[in-house]
């Protein structure tokens, strides 16, 4: 996408990194949980960015910049061992230390001009070209891209496998990394890995092949910005008017977003369809015994706010209906009841899917998660992103600096043009916000 909105010259070069030190022999297989075996090989695609002023003596030293971070990377590999795998099959890992691709990309553009154009789709130069969000990429379990822009400005990129983990994950590898790049000599908590442990392959064997794909369909993304000034300014309109106490910021954004998305696409139907947002949670600090710090794996359930009648679709509603669902999902056992372990089951049968009675929106939320921590050494990161994908109706949150929420939406062009001049949402939402 980013090719076609922004003309780029670029050279790269790729190279394989080894874990600095090879994997004991007793942790040569790393096995795949239901969650994981039912998935495709995709990725969890993150990026970071950071200015020529930042790197200071290193700025337009691409060379240098990348020994230093394929060295760090190395000795992280050794901790995050699976990675550096290859998969065996629908089950396994086999920890070969084969190593991840690092590619080192040079752009012929500054960093500025990626960061600050309209069409947000353009940041993805920053990612390998054709691996995020793919469905059984070529590429290995972890693809790592240095991106080097004309002004001396880089972009760091990470895709690493959700077969391995989440989104916490994700994130948590690139901070260890960041800290040994600062500090080769840093003691680090090491990873756990759950592996099959929550959730078992089923009784009679592992799933042959995935049986929930993940679904690339051609949307477009845009960028909104809620300002720190303007999450609270919802918050409390939502709340008084919803009896909800203390509502979270994702709570009152998902809450707009579904509201005004729905809108949008009863305009384009011509009527109103009954429709339900889908979010997923993090079950790590709801198991009991609580797991050990850096558990690394898919511990992810998803609880769903329906509305069945267009009268109900107004803010207030939504929010009550979520947090009602939200305190029954919390109450519940999510490991002997996971809905996503459930459904996964079902599919695996090979019985034909029924047919949906709501349309589905999904929104994913990594407000809590530090992003901004990420530092190699050179201050934390001037912008983070992820990438464009993967399917319609889906609504990711992230931290905006210091100051508000980022929120990618995804949408066909046709509801996406309604969206986007939606004047109850653009009360909130900026559309576009230059990072400098």
């Amino acid at each position: 996408m980013a090719s076609a909105a922004l003309k780029v010259l670029s050279r790269a070069s790729k190279k394989l990194i080894k874990p600095s030190s090879p994997t004991p022999l007793t942790q040569k297989w790393h096995k795949f949980s239901l969650i994981e075996q039912a998935q495709t090989h995709t990725y969890v695609p993150f990026g970071f960015f950071y200015s020529n002023n930042q790197l200071g003596a290193l700025s337009n030293q691409p060379t240098q910049i990348s020994k230093l971070l394929e060295k760090s990377l190395s000795k992280n590999l050794v901790s995050y061992y699976p990675y550096a795998g290859e998969m065996k099959d629908n089950a396994v890992i086999d920890c070969n230390d084969k190593g991840v691709e690092f590619l080192n990309v040079h752009i012929d553009a500054p960093i500025s001009q990626i960061l600050n154009h309209k069409d947000c789709n353009v940041k993805d130069v920053i990612f390998p070209n054709g691996v995020a969000w793919e469905n059984d990429s070529d590429y290995g379990l972890a693809v790592i891209q240095i991106t080097h822009f004309n002004c001396g400005g880089i972009a760091i990129s990470t895709c690493l496998s959700h077969k391995i983990g989440d989104a916490c994950n994700g994130l948590q590898f690139s901070i260890d990394w960041a800290t040994l790049t600062r500090d080769p000599n840093a003691e680090l908590v090491q990873p756990y890995y759950i592996s099959d442990t929550i959730f078992p392959s089923p009784p009679s064997g592992p799933l042959d092949s995935p049986v929930v794909p993940s679904i690339l369909d051609g949307c477009t993304q845009k960028r909104y910005i809620f300002s720190s000034k303007n999450v609270s300014k919802l918050k409390s309109f939502v709340a008084s008017e919803s009896q909800v106490k203390n509502p979270t910021t994702t709570e009152v954004l998902s809450t707009l977003l579904f509201k005004c998305v729905s809108k949008a696409v009863t305009v384009n139907l011509g009527s109103f369809v009954p429709s339900k947002l889908i979010q997923y949670a993090d079950l790590r600090e709801m198991i009991s015994p609580k797991l050990p710090p850096k558990s690394v794996g898919n511990v992810l359930s998803h609880f769903s706010t329906h509305i069945s009648d267009e009268a109900e679709m107004n803010l207030p509603t939504i929010l009550s209906l979520m947090r009602k669902e939200k305190q029954l999902f919390r109450n519940k056992d999510n490991i002997k009841e996971n809905a996503w372990a459930l459904e996964i089951l079902e599919l695996a049968k090979g019985l034909s899917p029924q047919k949906k009675e709501f349309d589905e929106y999904t929104c994913s939320s990594v407000c809590k998660f530090p992003f901004y921590d990420v530092d190699f050494g050179w201050g934390k990161p001037m912008a983070t992103t992820i990438a464009t994908g993967p399917y319609n109706k889906l609504f990711n949150l992230m931290n905006y600096r210091d100051d508000g929420i980022e929120a990618f939406v995804m949408l066909d062009e046709q509801d996406m043009a309604v969206f986007e001049g939606d004047e109850e949402f653009l009360e909130f939402a900026s559309p576009y916000a230059n990072y400098f």
